[in-house]
């Protein structure tokens, strides 16, 4: 399987609209396929966490475009798996699954530090059973 993505990875980035992001909806949804929603960004740093519901709602957020991200940043998704940013020539931000992951554990210590920058009390008794309930969490805490 990674031979063929990869072999049509490499034939995309030769065609001319690889980097328009009106022609490569295909290669981003390729990309993201994998991704267990809904997901985090961390970014390097920083306490501050961002909260995507789903592919859809990524590739349609222009903050990611406007946004210079660190090597060091990255997305999590709701099964813990880790996925560096990449950003095209476009400005496009392309997740790339690194084959780390976060247990829940350490998604509760980052969800405890964005939830303690963003001034709630009590950070220490947040718990959630799963990963994807504690990105509701930061869902909750971005909307406030």
């Amino acid at each position: 399987m990674w031979k063929s993505a990869t072999t049509t990875w490499k034939s995309l980035a030769k065609t001319p609209c690889f980097f328009d992001r009106r022609c490569n909806s295909n290669l981003m949804s390729m990309q993201n396929s994998s991704i267990n929603w809904p997901a985090i960004v961390k970014y390097t740093d920083d306490a501050e966490l961002t909260y995507f519901n789903g592919q859809t709602e990524w590739e349609n957020n222009i903050n990611l475009r406007l946004t210079d991200f660190e090597e060091t940043d990255y997305l999590i998704d709701s099964s813990g798996a880790i996925y560096s940013l990449i950003q095209t020539e476009n400005d496009n931000v392309i997740p790339k699954l690194t084959g780390n992951s976060k247990t829940l554990n350490e998604v509760l210590g980052l969800v405890k530090e964005h939830a303690s920058q963003a001034g709630s009390c009590c950070v220490a008794k947040l718990y959630a059973p799963t990963i994807e309930d504690a990105f509701k969490i930061v869902q909750s805490l971005n909307n406030d």
